[in-house]
């Protein structure tokens, strides 16, 4: 019995061509622009592409050559293409399921950033309100240093001379940020709230119905 079973698996394992063919089988390929034919696989078909046929001419089957290198990797290339594509779409579908699971409306999105944009312009007013106190500071310090053109600067004046231009280009800085940050944020919701009408409106291709909260 293990003998039997030992003989199945290697006919098994064999290639096409090295197993028993059909009964009456003919096998023919094209050698130097000449047809081989033969009841079992030529040799000078074996790495080539060749064709099964009854005795009386009919093709049972076509078997294609095997892959040159150059289409080898031509077809690693376009496998990979194809699942950087699925990969992608699915990461786009999970993006557009949370979406529209964090959103209940455009309204809804447009609450939220007005939110986010209220809390980041109330620290933009408190920089600029610094940077009026910081900027009235300094006009005191240059009338003060006005008196010492023609003198010796003291050396107190000086160093709050550099303190004072040290916290204004810091305070550019903040105002700056939050600027950006509000910004970024007036983009991000846009950017959410055009995918959402584009999910949600039934006249889009791309629509995913929306389930009433």
């Amino acid at each position: 019995m293990r003998r039997c079973t030992l003989l199945l698996m290697l006919a098994v394992s064999l290639p096409a061509w090295a197993q028993s063919p059909p009964k009456g089988a003919v096998f023919c390929c094209m050698d130097n622009g000449h047809q081989v034919c033969g009841d079992v696989l030529p040799m000078q078909c074996f790495g080539k592409g060749y064709r099964e046929m009854s005795p009386q001419g009919t093709v049972r089957r076509m078997v294609e050559p095997p892959l040159t290198p150059e289409q080898l990797a031509r077809r690693d290339a376009e496998e990979r293409a194809r699942r950087t594509e699925a990969l992608r779409q699915r990461a786009e579908m999970r993006r557009n399921q949370s979406l529209l699971e964090t959103y209940s409306s455009v309204a809804d999105i447009d609450a939220r950033r007005d939110r986010a944009v209220e809390g980041v312009d109330q620290d933009l007013k408190r920089a600029e309100t610094r940077q009026a106190q910081l900027q009235k500071k300094r006009e005191s310090l240059n009338r003060e240093a006005e008196f010492y053109q023609k003198r010796p600067m003291p050396m107190s004046l000086a160093t709050a001379l550099h303190e004072s231009d040290s916290e204004l280009a810091s305070q550019s800085s903040v105002i700056e940020a939050k600027k950006r940050e509000i910004e970024a944020i007036r983009s991000r919701f846009e950017q959410d709230r055009s995918r959402y009408i584009r999910l949600t409106d039934p006249r889009s291709p791309g629509a995913i119905p929306v389930a009433p909260r």
